[in-house]
């Protein structure tokens, strides 16, 4: 059944506008696009029943649908400490299951040149995105949109804390660096943007950002010189660009963040208190969502501030859903890997699972997880063949 292009549209619609809106504290926003999420979903099923037409599945839906259904076990069992907060963590997951879902059937139906149309827009979101954080934060620091007042810090357009504003560039560089590296219409354009990109992480001063944005970047070039595509140049091209605004952003704030003696300091303590916390409850863990109202107990230090998150999303998903949600949570990357690199540009999505080591991309910010599922369906749709079958060998965003 083919997909009719308003549900596209509005799909890309709630997932900007997530993203433009992760700065607002009130639940509104975020319960805005679930609701968008789910009528998209729902509606595709009732299309689907009537017209005689099964969904298609994914292998990526059971570690979505089954963290979802591991928290209705917590909820049923009664084992989570505060029900509250594994409701809300079950209804994201859930959110994120219809997410993929949805792009899923959206992406798989369309022809390839539409969906590298969907690239192409994707990529423009990127690089306005970059754009509009570089100046933002160079002549309105505390303000998002120059409108909001927001607490200072390194905030990179609607995102508040700089270390998921470079997870949302993890995603997109890599394509930016695919469509630069060919021979096409957007070649320039994406030269410059993947320049752009990257000197907006610099200024993000995103240490596990910046690392692994460069080496995200050393993959692509390398798969791209294995199939033997001439690279050199347009590598040249746009390392020159990167360097160029990578200088007028400025790198001397986060070269003194490398400069530290101890790069975890704190977190190496959040770490071994996750630990902790997950050895006392491995079978069912403490509650999906739970991990701030449990951490008090397993503290090893007190700065004053309360801490929230585990900063290693792979350790807090251990200890809130126990060595189940782990094993379910380890399907996601042996799932994509395959995708990811057929595509070359889905490698982003495997940087942001490496990103979860040392932070918390899906943590605190229900949307940008929203849209990662979605850029995953995507990627997914982009190596398999229209009908579901097999996989090209090579997926072109631009015809040679």
């Amino acid at each position: 059944m083919a997909a009719p292009r308003w549900m596209g549209v509005v799909l890309a619609c709630l997932l900007a506008f997530g993203l433009l809106t992760l700065w607002v504290p009130e639940r509104w926003a975020v319960s805005a696009v679930q609701i968008g999420i789910y009528a998209l979903a729902g509606y595709w099923l009732v299309v689907a029943a009537v017209r005689d037409f099964p969904p298609r599945s994914h292998p990526l839906m059971i570690p979505l649908a089954g963290a979802a259904l591991w928290g209705c076990v917590q909820l049923a069992a009664g084992t989570t400490i505060y029900r509250w907060a594994t409701e809300v963590a079950v209804l994201d997951w859930f959110t994120r299951l219809a997410v993929f879902f949805t792009a899923w059937q959206l992406f798989a139906a369309m022809e390839e040149r539409d969906r590298a149309r969907v690239a192409r827009w994707l990529l423009w979101f990127g690089f306005a995105m970059a754009t509009l954080a570089i100046l933002q934060k160079y002549t309105s620091p505390d303000r998002i949109f120059w409108l909001f007042a927001t607490e200072p810090g390194n905030v990179m357009g609607p995102f508040e804390y700089h270390n998921q504003y470079a997870v949302f560039i993890e995603t997109v560089l890599p394509l930016a660096l695919v469509v630069a590296l060919r021979r096409g219409p957007d070649r320039w354009f994406a030269t410059l943007a993947a320049g752009v990109m990257t000197a907006s992480v610099v200024a993000a001063q995103s240490r596990a950002g910046i690392a692994l944005v460069l080496a995200e970047s050393a993959v692509v070039l390398l798969l791209l010189k294995r199939r033997g595509r001439p690279i050199r140049s347009a590598a040249a091209a746009v390392l020159a660009l990167a360097a160029v605004f990578t200088l007028a952003v400025g790198y001397q704030p986060l070269r003194r963040k490398f400069d530290r003696s101890d790069q975890l300091a704190e977190r190496r303590l959040l770490y071994l208190s996750t630990i902790e916390m997950a050895k006392d409850h491995p079978a069912l863990g403490t509650g999906l969502g739970t991990w701030a109202i449990a951490y008090p107990a397993y503290a090893r230090f007190d700065d004053g501030r309360r801490d929230n998150q585990a900063h290693n999303d792979w350790l807090q998903w251990t200890a809130e859903g126990g060595l189940p949600m782990l094993a379910l949570m380890l399907g996601i990357p042996l799932l994509l890997v395959r995708p990811a690199l057929r595509t070359v540009w889905g490698v982003g999505l495997l940087a942001v699972l490496a990103h979860c080591l040392v932070d918390y991309p899906f943590g605190q910010r229900p949307a940008l997880g929203y849209y990662y599922f979605a850029l995953a369906a995507l990627v997914c749709a982009f190596a398999a063949e229209n009908d579901g079958h097999g996989a090209r060998e090579d997926v072109q965003l631009e015809p040679d």
